[in-house]
């Protein structure tokens, strides 16, 4: 009988254990219990040096190797006046050529009028203060659609630092007073998380670019100051 007693006590003794994937489990990131969570922004203003801008021709004509050739024509007169303004040609890049037949729908049955051509180039211009000259001078050449103009700055990710610079400290700043006002210690930040809102945005809009007639004085661009924003969640422990 006493063989059995320890069988028996054995096999209660192991019914009575958790499972085994019960005791295995454990959290994988543990989240603070006690802690100050603010928010930090950083904004940093700059003059843009770069401006970035879509430009080309459109013809249309009944004939379809006719408007090739007119736009073909007209984007290599606009090319050289870009060239002539210094802009190398790493910094002219086509961007879309579309062929497009142009229908009559008046009629009962559609009839086809002819062909529609399209040739964009975005540009790259190093010389912000010319570029309404620059502008006037494409139109001239033969250039019928002018759009999309950007404003950068070439020492952007330096700009994006001094700004998350300025968002940790804005955060920490808030974290003190928050943690004085408690009667609390403030220890390090346990969690941080960036969140790139503003991205870089004009703080003024530039003016719109149009063809300047024969005489007229330069169309005038105002490329205004970029703004490079960034915010920052931060959780800091209470000590």
């Amino acid at each position: 009988m006493f063989p059995r007693v320890v069988l028996a006590l054995s096999l209660a003794a192991l019914l009575a254990l958790p499972p085994l994937a019960a005791a295995q489990t454990v959290p994988v990131q543990p989240v603070p219990t006690n802690g100050i969570s603010v928010v930090g922004s950083g904004i940093v203003l700059a003059q843009p040096n770069i401006a970035r801008v879509t430009l080309g021709v459109e013809v249309f004509d009944a004939s379809l190797t006719n408007a090739q050739a007119q736009a073909a024509q007209r984007m290599d007169a606009v090319i050289g006046r870009l060239k002539a303004h210094g802009i190398a040609d790493e910094d002219i890049r086509t961007t879309s050529y579309n062929i497009n037949p142009q229908y009559d729908t008046g009629q009962s049955a559609n009839a086809l009028r002819g062909y529609q051509v399209q040739n964009l180039v975005d540009v790259r211009v190093t010389r912000v203060a010319d570029l309404g000259q620059i502008l006037d001078d494409v139109v001239t050449a033969g250039a019928t659609r002018v759009f999309g103009i950007r404003f950068e700055a070439d020492n952007m990710e330096a700009l994006k630092s001094q700004a998350r610079d300025q968002a940790m400290q804005n955060a920490r700043d808030k974290a003190d007073q928050l943690a004085r006002d408690a009667g609390v210690s403030l220890g390090r930040a346990v969690s941080i998380e960036e969140s790139d809102v503003g991205g870089v945005t004009p703080v003024r809009q530039a003016a719109p670019a149009a063809a300047a007639p024969a005489g007229a004085v330069t169309t005038p661009i105002q490329p205004g100051e970029l703004q490079v924003q960034t915010t920052v969640r931060v959780v800091f422990a209470i000590q």
